[in-house]
């Protein structure tokens, strides 16, 4: 019988195994060129050793992880370290949301999407920091600590899935698992630096995972190439990885891009591109279902919410209902519009709306700046991928993809 869990100090070239993609391990581990012992206990002693200074993790689950990985793994992940935002339930490991409210709470069964990565041979290392509840954009969590950007340590790692994209950067994880409402997977990817993939709305079952505004929440990959989101984004709605594709596309450029050149070069045609404007603050349908979502908790258990959260609930509920039904309706009728008034296969443009805020940035300055670019695809439903500060959105979940594996082919990607 097998001793303890127990992390090696020193595992087989822990540098080398951290540098790999998640599609690198589980063709090493699948192929039997390394364990996945070995690949998770890599990862396991770098965030022990990262945890106290850049608070990526509210949670590190060792002795599950290597428990697993002892197992023998074998899939599309196999092996591959996993680590999926605070927001997703999984069995026997404290799932906190971000906040004080659910702090001690530790559930018996796994979001559907966990299960689906973890079916596919992957291996949860711990549980993701992030803005509280899932609602902002720096990270900055009263309850577990500010996530620190590993690649500009003085500014924001974006929010709200920051602990995942800085996981990613510093290679104390090598798949993230996040949630989308308004950009929470692409801001942090830009931010730093690495990719972030949302997909269509209702492409990848929510179940076990907590909402915010249910109109607009999406789940999706983050990882450190388009070709590991790619993959993970096959094991979650069972479907092949497709073919890399510009060529002959029409693309809309939302504004001007340094990019625009190597984009023509890889055969696609660009041409300039509006999205119409709503006739109303389509935010306020956010808003009100976030207020919705913590009816039951808030605000009975208003202390154990942290002061910016507790702002935006505040707001939130003070939304008349004639407003909110009007901000419904608006909405309906800018999707109409965008469908028939935007007639091109791509949309392009920078994933932030502003330069990198600085780390101590006051969140609610710089939110609806920071995310101007990101949130209309939520509004929409649409796919969309942030390959670092480079955004590509669409309709079609595929589509995207294809032509961020071209970008990535040809040498663009971070």
């Amino acid at each position: 019988m097998a001793g303890p869990p127990t992390i090696s100090a020193s595992p087989p070239d822990r540098d080398g195994l951290r540098s790999l993609s998640a599609a690198e391990i589980s063709a090493r581990v699948n192929a039997g060129e390394v364990s996945a012992l070995e690949v998770v206990e890599s990862h396991l002693a770098a965030a022990a050793d990262a945890a106290e200074h850049l608070h990526v993790f509210i949670t590190l689950c060792p002795e599950r992880a290597i428990d697993r990985a002892r197992q023998g793994l074998s899939g599309p992940l196999a092996g591959v370290p996993l680590l999926p935002k605070d927001m997703f339930d999984t069995a026997g490991v404290r799932t906190t949301r971000g906040s004080g409210v659910f702090r001690d709470r530790v559930p018996h069964r796994t979001a559907w999407a966990v299960e689906r990565l973890e079916a596919a041979g992957a291996v949860v290392i711990g549980k993701a920091n992030q803005h509280e509840f899932a609602w902002g954009v720096t990270s900055q969590n009263p309850h577990y600590g500010n996530v620190v950007n590993p690649v500009h340590p003085d500014l924001t790692p974006g929010g709200s899935s920051g602990g995942d994209a800085a996981a990613l950067a510093a290679r104390l994880c090598a798949l993230g698992l996040a949630t989308d409402t308004g950009g929470s997977i692409r801001l942090p990817s830009a931010c730093c630096e690495t990719v972030g993939f949302k997909p269509s709305w209702g492409s990848v079952d929510v179940a076990g995972c907590f909402p915010l505004a249910p109109s607009f929440d999406t789940i999706g990959p983050m990882a450190r190439t388009v070709r590991d989101c790619a993959l993970a984004f096959s094991v979650l709605v069972d479907q092949p990885v497709p073919e890399p594709r510009l060529r002959g596309l029409t693309v809309g450029l939302l504004e001007l891009l340094p990019e625009q050149d190597r984009l023509e070069s890889l055969g696609a045609r660009l041409v300039d591109c509006r999205l119409p404007e709503p006739d109303a603050d389509l935010s306020i349908v956010m808003q009100v279902e976030s207020a919705i979502t913590h009816r039951n908790l808030y605000p009975r258990l208003r202390d154990g919410y942290g002061e910016d959260v507790r702002a935006k609930l505040d707001a939130g509920r003070a939304i008349s209902a004639i407003d909110y039904h009007e901000a419904k309706l608006a909405l309906r009728r800018w999707r109409r519009r965008t469908q028939t008034e935007i007639d091109v296969d791509l949309l392009v443009s920078p994933t932030l709306g502003i330069p990198v805020p600085a780390a101590d940035a006051y969140e609610p300055s710089i939110r609806d700046q920071l995310g101007r670019n990101t949130r209309p695809f939520n509004y929409l439903g649409w796919p969309a991928i942030a390959i670092g500060n480079l955004q590509i959105a669409g309709r079609n979940d595929q589509v995207v993809l294809a032509a961020a594996l071209a970008w990535e082919a040809a040498g663009a990607s971070r």
